[in-house]
């Protein structure tokens, strides 16, 4: 490969990230877990309420702000 050919994959990597960062919403932390690690489709009657895995996952986010607060 020659000098200019590899500038031009780089622009297009930087270029296709800029766009990505643009077209794809960023995902709440609050429900990253449902979002990613659940596999329902759709939450429904009271089940978001009580699912142990959002619940968990809210409380270690927890923990962590907490952490983050008292050391900086």
């Amino acid at each position: 490969m020659n000098e200019t050919s590899k500038k031009k994959r780089g622009l297009l990597r930087r270029l296709g990230s800029a766009l990505a960062k643009r077209l794809v919403p960023r995902v709440p932390d609050e429900v990253s877990c449902c979002e990613f690690d659940c596999r329902r489709a759709e939450c429904v009657g009271g089940d978001w309420e009580r699912c142990r895995l959002r619940l968990d996952y809210a409380e270690r986010l927890r923990e962590r702000r907490i952490q983050d607060q008292e050391q900086g």
